[in-house]
């Protein structure tokens, strides 16, 4: 799972649903690379598509599977950054 995958997720969960176009402009990202994110998540069954909309736009919704995923990137993650700030702060005294 990358960044942006993590990053839509974490939208999800925090807003129930969002359009595909609100999304992309909560994250400042290309249509094209979010629509192979988007497609990506749905595969792995972490997001679902809850109403299509006008104008070839879509909501999209967090599925309980996405929650758990983002809950377990989210561990890893913390501790990942707990890492970098002890190495860090060794070498750059902060």
């Amino acid at each position: 799972m990358d960044i942006l995958e993590l990053a839509i997720l974490t939208l999800l969960s925090d807003q129930e649903e969002l359009s595909i176009r609100e999304i992309g402009n909560y994250l400042g990202v290309r249509n094209i690379r979010l629509s192979r994110s988007l497609k990506e998540l749905e595969k792995k069954g972490l997001i679902f598509t809850k109403a299509l909309i006008g104008n070839g736009d879509m909501i999209i919704g967090i599925t309980e599977e996405g929650v758990k995923e983002l809950y377990k990137n989210y561990i890893v993650l913390r501790d990942l950054v707990k890492e970098m700030e002890y190495s860090l702060c060794t070498k750059f005294d902060c």
